[in-house]
This record gives structure tokens, C-alpha cells and sequence, in this order.
């Protein structure tokens, strides 16, 4: 009878090994919160310079020689994959709410999120785009524009330097003079 007890604890130690393995490692919240950030298309337009391009998609690309002083860069990214608190902290509710037993599934999620995308860049001699080919975002909806407009009000936005802004002779002349008696 002692065998039998004993080899029930040890499936049980199993089982609660694997589960813990499984549940708390908070590899769905992890990679929600990893992630690379997708190149905004606004500044990747014809025109604009490899410098700039460069930036919006976070890396250099692979260039080839076409002559004429032309060159194509190919472009690989992900699209959809951005770091997202919010969505790991709507894992981290689940996993607790229901003591971990959410997190597979959540993993599992996670692993499918984003898909690659490649963009094809021609670039004159002086580095300057000539002609985009590859993925281009679906243009954003009405509601979507309406949504950027009212929350770009809300966001922070760089000061002006003090030494750019020339005060007129009308404001100097209208302000009251700080002078002690």
C-alpha cells in the first residue's frame, strides 16, 4: 500500500512540476511585450531620402547595384508585432483569474501574432527614393483619422527654443517693465 501512495504523490509532483513550468513562466506576456515597431509608411514615400527610410524601418536593408548609379535595398520586417503592454497585461489578468490555466493558449496566440513583410527600394545616386515596390499599408478609415486627430491632442509636444522666436516690437512694447525702485 506504501508503493502505491507513493508513486500517486510522485505523478502528483509530476503533474504540478509541468504546470508550473507551463503557467507561470509568463511567455505570452513576455512576447506581447517584445516585439519590433512597424515602420510608418507616412515618411517612406518617393522623394524621401535612404537616411530617412533607413530610420522608418530600423535597419539599413540589403542593397544591389543596378548601374547608373542606381540601387535597390530590400527592406525585411514584421507587421503586427509591435510591443503591446496592454494585450500583456490582459494575459497577465487571465492567467491570474484563471490560476494560469490561460497561458498555453495565450503562448499559442502569441506565436502566430505579426507576418513578414519585404518592401523594394530604388535609390538614385544622390540617395534619394525613386520608385517603391512591396507592401504598403491599407489607407486608414475616416474613424481611424478622426481617432489619431482628437488623441494627437493630448500628446506631449516639444517645446520651441526661446532664441527661434523673435518677439515683435508690438510685444516688447506692451509688456510691463520689471524695474526696481
Amino acid at each position: 500500500m506504501l508503493k502505491a501512495g507513493s508513486s500517486l504523490l510522485c505523478g502528483l509532483f509530476v503533474l504540478l512540476t509541468l504546470y508550473v513550468l507551463l503557467t507561470l513562466s509568463g511567455c505570452s506576456i513576455m512576447m506581447a511585450m517584445v516585439g519590433d515597431k512597424e515602420p510608418d509608411f507616412e515618411h517612406i514615400k518617393v522623394g524621401a531620402t535612404k537616411e530617412e527610410i533607413d530610420f522608418e524601418f530600423n535597419q539599413s536593408g540589403t542593397p544591389k547595384d543596378l548601374g547608373d548609379g542606381k540601387t535597390e535595398v530590400r527592406y525585411k520586417y514584421e507587421m503586427g508585432n509591435s510591443p503591446n503592454p496592454a494585450r500583456a497585461a490582459i494575459y497577465g489578468y487571465y492567467d491570474l483569474a484563471t490560476l494560469g490555466f490561460a497561458e498555453p493558449v495565450f503562448t499559442v496566440v502569441e506565436f502566430f501574432v505579426g507576418h513578414k513583410e519585404e518592401t523594394s527600394i530604388v535609390y538614385t545616386a544622390d540617395n534619394t527614393a525613386l520608385s517603391i515596390r512591396g507592401y504598403t499599408p491599407p489607407p486608414l478609415s475616416p474613424e481611424m483619422k478622426a481617432a489619431i486627430e482628437e488623441q494627437e491632442k493630448y500628446v506631449r509636444k516639444r517645446p520651441t527654443p526661446r532664441s527661434s522666436q523673435t518677439p515683435s516690437p508690438d510685444s516688447i512694447a506692451s509688456q510691463p517693465s520689471s524695474s526696481s525702485p
